[in-house]
C-alpha cells in the first residue's frame, strides 16, 4: 500500500501520483523507477515530496561512479543484488549495494576496468531503463 498525504492512495480518493504526468514534467524514468524501488513491496509507505529529489540524487552518484574508468571490483556488488533480490525481491537492500559500491568507487576509487560497466549493466537490468 503506498500512501500519500496521510491516505492510501486510491482512484476512488483521487489522490494518485500518475508516472505519466511524472514524465511529462520531464522526471527520468529511471529517478521514478529508484524511487519506486527504495521500497519494499510487502512495506506500506508514503509517497513524500522528497521522494523525486532523494532518487534524483542516487542516479546521479550512481551515473558518475559508472562513468569512472575503473572502480572497486564488481564481483560482491553483483553477488549482493542477485542475494537480495532472490529474498523476496528485497529492492532496497539491492540499492543499498550498488549505493555501497557507488560511494566506495567515488571516494576510493578502484583499480578494476571493467567493474563501472558491469554495474552499469546490472543497475540497467535492475530498473528495466538506462541509468
Amino acid at each position: 500500500m503506498v500512501g500519500l498525504n496521510g491516505e492510501k492512495m486510491s482512484k476512488s480518493l483521487g489522490n494518485l501520483v500518475f508516472v505519466s504526468k511524472l514524465r511529462q514534467e520531464g522526471v527520468d524514468p529511471a529517478v521514478i523507477r529508484l524511487a519506486m524501488l527504495g521500497h519494499h513491496y510487502r512495506t506500506p509507505w508514503e509517497w513524500t515530496d522528497a521522494e523525486l529529489p532523494a532518487a534524483t540524487e542516487r542516479a546521479e552518484r550512481w551515473r558518475a561512479a559508472v562513468a569512472l574508468g575503473a572502480g572497486p571490483d564488481a564481483a560482491p556488488v553483483l553477488a549482493a543484488v542477485r542475494a537480495a533480490l532472490a529474498e523476496d525481491l528485497d529492492s532496497p537492500s539491492a540499492l543499498a549495494a550498488v549505493d555501497a559500491w557507488a560511494t566506495a568507487a567515488l571516494g576510493e576509487g578502484g583499480t578494476d576496468t571493467s567493474a563501472p560497466g558491469l554495474v552499469r549493466t546490472t543497475v540497467d537490468t535492475l530498473l528495466g531503463v538506462r541509468l
